[in-house]
């Protein structure tokens, strides 16, 4: 069946953004899983990392995957991955491993179609469409994480492996993209995707990464920090499902915010992401402190990714824009990689075992990024580079 662009198409486009970051909503499970299967911290964190070390090679073969199946099939292929691997966990609730490897199937499944998610609103829209259709994506990917978190802290009630159902979802989002999303004809995807990059385009990649893992870094941890101020039997997934509200607010404002402020409001994102680590830092002196820091740790990357997508063709020197695209995401799923592992790493350094140190840390590095971006921006400026 080949559709065509109608009015659903948009929306059927931006429906399968639902769950592509629903890799985390299950981390109301993690300490339960610790606490059943006797697991490290770092163990029951990674089960909501994990994933994306798939979605990375996934990502990373998404283009010739894309070349050979076409780019509508491979979305189709993905949601059904994600289907198959998000709800093993409900019939192999007592192996550590075989969890392991259904989060590493789910992250397959999301890494077939995770760039797709932005070339196909680039490839069928532009102009103002298509920046609403960008910022609208990243709080599509926000909306998805809230209702599947808060569907998953209500399945938890019945027993940790049924939140594992929500992945489920994946097959009426597939159903809707099959019926109203038309394939990307091959001569649209005839860009030459040149490897030559330039600065720019590496100094962008590692600017999302840092943004998405520091995001994650906090969502994974703060399970592991309520529990710690309010007792083993504290069910978080309630504000774990209230953290991208904020986020989805930032993405639908993203267009009018820029259109007043420009490349400032990369500054405001470093600036916010700076102060919601010193909240979580200090969250151990009170809980209020610890849940603001959380919440307001969704809006940065609501509008860095949206920012960097929207100026791809500025950014892309010597490499293509769809390719682009894909290190740009395959930044960002290192990112939720190194999250866990990375705060591991803090504590060691810092000889602690203090769950709350690695945010002191993160809040001096992102101090140091807002000098750094400023000089990149103001270096730009004076090339008479508009971004």
């Amino acid at each position: 069946m080949q559709s065509k662009i109608n009015k659903v198409t948009p929306y059927a486009v931006l429906s399968i953004s639902l769950i592509l970051t629903s890799g985390m909503a299950i981390n109301g499970t993690l300490p339960l899983i610790k606490d059943q299967l006797s697991l490290t911290q770092t163990q029951s964190e990674l089960l909501g990392t994990i994933p994306s070390l798939t979605v990375f090679i996934f990502v990373l073969l998404s283009n010739v995957l894309i070349k050979k199946m076409g780019m509508k099939r491979l979305v189709l292929f993905g949601l059904l991955l994600v289907a198959l691997g998000g709800v093993l966990p409900v019939l192999f609730p007592n192996s550590y491993y075989l969890i392991l490897i259904s989060r590493l199937i789910l992250g397959a499944g999301l890494g077939c179609y995770n760039s797709s998610s932005v070339n196909y609103i680039n490839e069928l829209f532009e102009g103002k469409q298509r920046m609403q259709l960008l910022g609208m994506r990243n709080s599509m990917e926000s909306i998805g994480q809230m209702l599947l978190t808060f569907v998953s802290g209500f399945l938890l009630l019945l027993g940790w492996r049924y939140s594992y159902l929500i992945y489920l979802t994946a097959i009426p989002i597939a159903i809707l993209f099959y019926l109203f999303v038309p394939d990307v004809k091959k001569d649209n995807m005839t860009e030459k995707e040149e490897f030559r990059p330039t600065w720019l385009p590496i100094v962008s990649v590692l600017f999302a990464s840092i943004m998405v893992m520091n995001s994650i870094a906090i969502a994974v941890r703060f399970p592991g920090l309520a529990v710690d101020i309010m007792g083993s039997t504290y069910n978080t997934s309630f504000f774990l499902g209230l953290m991208p509200v904020l986020g989805i607010l930032s993405g639908f404002l993203f267009q009018s915010i820029t259109s007043k402020i420009g490349h400032r409001i990369l500054y405001l994102a470093v600036f916010i992401n700076m102060i919601a680590n010193l909240l979580v830092a200090i969250g151990d002196k009170s809980f209020i402190l610890l849940v603001i820091g959380l919440l307001i740790s969704s809006i940065p990357v609501a509008w860095v990714l949206p920012f960097l997508f929207n100026h791809i063709e500025v950014i892309a020197k010597g490499i293509s824009t769809r390719l682009l695209t894909s290190f740009i995401f395959l930044g960002c799923n290192i990112g939720v990689l190194i999250a866990p592992m990375l705060m591991s790493l803090f504590a060691f350094i810092g000889q602690t075992d203090d769950l709350y140190f690695p945010f002191y840390v993160f809040t001096v590095m992102f101090l140091l990024l807002l000098g750094v971006l400023f000089g990149v921006l103001n270096h730009l400026s004076k090339e008479n580079k508009s971004i």
